[in-house]
């Protein structure tokens, strides 16, 4: 069921939400989502001008390729390929060919882009806003009217608990984005993350404090995970378990991925070296 959050825009809500924006021509469907119903759910709505695609996840692109718009399908340059190579995405994740099923949690289809965009970018009623970090290219969406679609910057506390490790790319990167939509939280009107609650004002420092605080116990977690020399997939395998988990192939790929990303922010940092064994790299302190 739609949710309305000012000015015409819709939300669907689910993990993604999906936002609706609306022009003289139709709606603007930001990030149509993985189930298989959503896209007679978003059809309700009305005719579809054109899909807006923050990053190449399969959980935000699926819906896309049984969407008819006008338009068709807009991906940020840096995602396009990933969008419309479903064996790239698992390749990027698993750092190489991936087994079918093995790293994502939906199932993963190419998405035809029709059109790529760099920034600045703009179309009617809706401006892109770079959020890098859980993958190099991610935008967020923002309309005229101060509403903020902020995909995967940042997670609802529920997640972040049932997570313990929230995914991204590039920890750095992550960082520097959470920062600058804590900084600026009060100058939007509502954000949106595709994982979590809208929120505004105050509830919205909260909870970027919140996500702010959880990469930085990330990183604590890691750095007290060496209490020997270990490879990047033991740190994730200990911090999971220690945090009363029952790791998973699919949560340590994932997962590994975070922490490297973290391992290699504290090598730049100086305060871990890495060096060769025959369990392969492994990480200790400078």
């Amino acid at each position: 069921m739609f949710r309305k959050v000012g000015k015409g825009l819709l939300v669907l809500p689910g993990s993604p939400s999906t936002l609706l924006v609306p022009t003289e021509n139709g709606y603007y469907v930001i990030d149509p989502g993985s189930k298989a119903n959503r896209v007679m759910e978003i059809q309700k709505a009305g005719k579809v001008r054109g899909v807006l695609l923050t990053h190449m996840h399969s959980d935000h692109v699926l819906a896309a390729d049984g969407l008819p718009s006008e338009e068709g399908v807009y991906a940020p340059f840096l995602e396009a390929c990933g969008v419309e190579s479903e064996k790239l995405r698992r390749a990027m994740i698993f750092g190489g060919s991936a087994p079918e099923g093995l790293v994502y949690h939906v199932r993963a289809v190419p998405v035809k882009v029709d059109r790529t965009f760099r920034l600045p970018f703009k179309v009617e009623g809706v401006e892109a806003v770079p959020l890098p970090g859980h993958t190099y290219g991610q935008v967020g969406f923002l309309t005229e009217s101060g509403v903020l679609y902020a995909a995967d910057s940042f997670f609802g506390d529920k997640l972040l608990e049932n997570a313990v490790i929230p995914y991204y790319m590039d920890y750095q990167l992550a960082l520097e984005t959470l920062k600058f939509l804590r900084e600026n939280a009060r100058s939007y009107r509502k954000i949106i993350p595709s994982h979590g609650p809208i929120v505004e004002g105050k509830r919205a420092e909260e909870l970027l404090d919140l996500n702010l605080e959880a990469l930085e116990r990330v990183k604590d977690l890691v750095m007290n995970s060496l209490d020997r020399p270990r490879s990047a997939e033991s740190i994730t395998y200990k911090i999971l378990r220690d945090k009363g988990r029952d790791p998973t192939p699919s949560s340590i790929i994932l997962s590994t991925v975070t922490v490297k990303s973290v391992l290699s922010y504290l090598y730049q940092e100086g305060k871990v070296d890495v060096k060769l064994s025959e369990e392969g790299l492994l990480w200790w302190w400078a």
